[in-house]
């Protein structure tokens, strides 16, 4: 009983009747430890409350299939002998929402408690993942741990509560960084175990991965190695370990397939995308996609226009273009931009007007600069007061209302309107300028893509960024309006007057 020999506290006190007496309620939990060292699956279906009325589990009868299997996997291969050279590695590609984040939890809290000493790394593909999910998720099965007592739960680590063993019993989380490798170098507990979990790891960098794999040597030790993945990404390692599994073990998740996933959704999903594109791939059946599916635009793009001073060459003798992307609800900005050739002059953000009201303002900005040839402006949905103003408005230029929706005019190469501009803004950046603006710069870089049936490109939609956790990309929006003047869309919707809101004004100019 190796868990329970290590983890009693030396000076634990027997109870009066010697060594003949019943164990002392901590001894009989540790007892009871020891017995799943082996037996993960059945460690989960022990060590939380399952179905008890008043606990986050009340309604919970227990884990998932996928979940059971791949636990008992790990315990086969344990059971397999103690000492082995080869590494437990286990790889997950999966949908959304199907409870990759609990199997992590239940995976650190068992390596932990059922075997002395281990020590443990976990990271993610973000420090935001891993702080707020990946380790806020493991917090809320602690709350629920039967031992909970045994051990210390911390902001970036979970470590044994007896002082004694707090250096080395314990599992940390660590944001990873290519550039410094070195904590996923000392990844050492000869004789004992170590457990590595890597979350979202399709966006783990491959230097991360081979670090870890150098660093897994000891003999006689018990190493699990589980990596978990949205499978995001045709290129790195956890692309290779899920396609060509070798020493690993691959296994995949439909979100269909899950109890608690969202099923609404999800069709929703298959209805707007179609089931084969590569967004239902990868967000619903756990696929890879046929091609990269990422950012549509990489950070480095971005920076290279944020920083760029284009010569006035470049810029002063093309049309000025004035573009507009209405708020829709909430915490949504109006942002009007204004382009001319390579040059994004700058940018309005403004809260709480209505399509009359904002209609007021492009007219004030048109006044200021008379040579502006044409507006362009998103149409859709909230845009229709919009729409509607401006058509009454005496003294504009050519008014160019935009429904994203509708095909492209490349529809070859780019499923809608909207990624067709996408496309446009993404060229146009290698050379471009735009304003120095931290909020423009994460929007441009913060929309994913995918491919449809036909195999064109598909930019995420606005209320998927907003669900899975993004914002509105406002700014973004409204300087991808600037490239389809020639892609007209003349259909006019009525208008819809909205509530009047308190309004605010934020400007973001570029260089002069």
């Amino acid at each position: 009983m190796r868990a329970r020999a290590s983890a009693a506290p030396e000076d634990a006190a027997l109870s009066p009747g010697g060594s003949d007496a019943a164990l002392d309620p901590l001894d009989d939990l540790l007892e009871q430890l020891a017995e799943f060292e082996f037996d993960p699956a059945g460690f989960v279906r022990w060590a939380f409350p399952w179905g008890a009325a008043g606990t986050m589990l009340a309604n919970e009868p227990g884990p998932e299939k996928w979940q059971l299997a791949q636990l008992e996997r790990i315990g086969e291969r344990l059971r397999a002998g103690e000492d082995f050279a080869a590494v437990v590695r286990e790889a997950i590609s999966a949908g959304h929402g199907v409870g990759k984040s609990a199997e992590v939890s239940w995976l650190i809290l068992w390596a932990i408690s059922t075997h002395e000493d281990t020590r443990g790394v976990v990271t993610a593909n973000t420090e935001t993942q891993l702080r707020t999910k990946t380790w806020a998720e493991l917090a809320k099965w602690h709350q629920v741990f039967i031992a909970k007592e045994l051990f210390v739960l911390t902001a970036t680590a979970l470590y044994s509560a007896d002082a004694k063993h707090a250096r080395t019993w314990r599992i940390d989380q660590i944001p990873w960084s290519a550039s410094n490798a070195e904590a996923f170098a000392g990844l050492h507990n000869k004789g004992k175990r170590i457990l590595v979990v890597f979350d979202e790891a399709s966006a783990i960098d491959d230097i991360i991965w081979e670090t870890t794999e150098g660093a897994l040597t000891d003999t006689g030790t018990q190493i699990i190695w589980a990596a978990f993945g949205n499978p995001t990404r045709t290129t790195g390692r956890f692309h290779k370990v899920c396609r060509r599994t070798g020493a690993w073990h691959y296994d995949r998740v439909d979100a269909r397939e899950v109890r608690f996933t969202n099923k609404g959704q999800i069709q929703e999903w298959i209805d707007e995308y179609g089931e084969d594109s590569d967004f239902v791939r990868v967000r619903v059946r756990g696929l890879f996609p046929r091609a990269g599916f990422a950012n549509f635009i990489g950070p480095e793009l971005v920076e290279g226009a944020r920083r760029r001073t284009v010569p006035m060459l470049a810029w002063r003798s093309h049309q000025l273009i004035l573009s507009v992307d209405p708020a829709r609800f909430g915490d949504d900005w109006s942002v009007i931009t204004l382009r001319q050739g390579l040059k994004a002059h700058w940018q309005q953000a403004l809260s709480g007007f209505d399509g009359p009201e904002l209609c007021g303002r492009i007219v004030e900005l048109v006044r200021q600069y008379p040579e502006t040839s044409c507006i362009v402006y998103d149409a859709n949905g909230n845009g229709a007061d919009l729409d509607s103003a401006l058509r009454r408005a005496p003294g504009l230029p050519t008014l160019i209302p935009v429904m994203w929706g509708v095909p492209a005019k490349d529809d070859k190469h780019y499923f809608n309107q909207r990624s067709e501009a996408w496309g446009k803004m993404k060229d146009w950046l290698a050379h471009g300028e735009i304003p120095d603006d931290d909020i423009l710069a994460d929007e441009l870089s913060s929309l994913d893509y995918g491919y449809d049936g036909l195999f064109r490109i598909q930019l995420q939609s606005k209320k998927d960024a907003k669900k899975n956790g993004g914002k509105s990309p406002d700014r973004a929006d409204s300087l991808a309006l600037s490239f389809i003047p020639e892609l007209i869309d003349r259909k006019v919707v009525s208008a819809r007057v909205r509530p009047q809101q308190p309004r605010k004004v934020i400007w973001s100019h570029g260089r002069q």
